[in-house]
């Protein structure tokens, strides 16, 4: 199949849907394990609170906006193996248990590519201040 003149294979299509969608996945079992208390459920009727409106309607957006990240990060995973992939579903399945555990991983993914944008930018700006400085 040629999608558009693009070139696009049915695996390829497949990456670029399954893999944002794996990566939702993954960002939601984040969500999950951050909210909940892993060393059991609660014991009595004091471990649970309930959150106000105000603080519900903040936690929806913050998993909005999580799931929304790990989608992106899903996007940049399937887009990396478009074209370059052996077509059979064994690869696509390991594709899609690698966006999901980068979904599950995202905030941290984000948060180290930031820092070496930055400092690489840094770095730039840097070299050009000393450059300026000689002249």
């Amino acid at each position: 199949m040629d999608l558009l003149g693009l070139g696009l294979s049915s695996y390829d299509l497949a990456l670029l849907l399954v893999c944002p969608i794996g990566a939702v996945v993954g960002g939601f079992a984040q969500a999950i394990v951050q909210t909940i208390d892993l060393n059991g459920p609660p014991r009595n009727e004091s471990d649970m609170r309930w959150a106000s409106p105000e603080l519900e309607k903040l936690r929806g957006a913050w998993l909005y906006l999580r799931l929304i990240l790990g989608a992106i990060l899903g996007v940049v995973i399937g887009l990396y193996f478009v074209g370059a992939i052996k077509e059979n579903p064994a690869t696509i399945a390991k594709i899609t248990a690698l966006s999901i555990l980068a979904g599950y991983a995202a905030p941290k993914v984000w948060g180290a590519q930031e820092r070496i944008v930055a400092a690489k930018i840094n770095s730039i700006v840097g070299a050009d201040a000393d450059v300026k400085k000689e002249i």
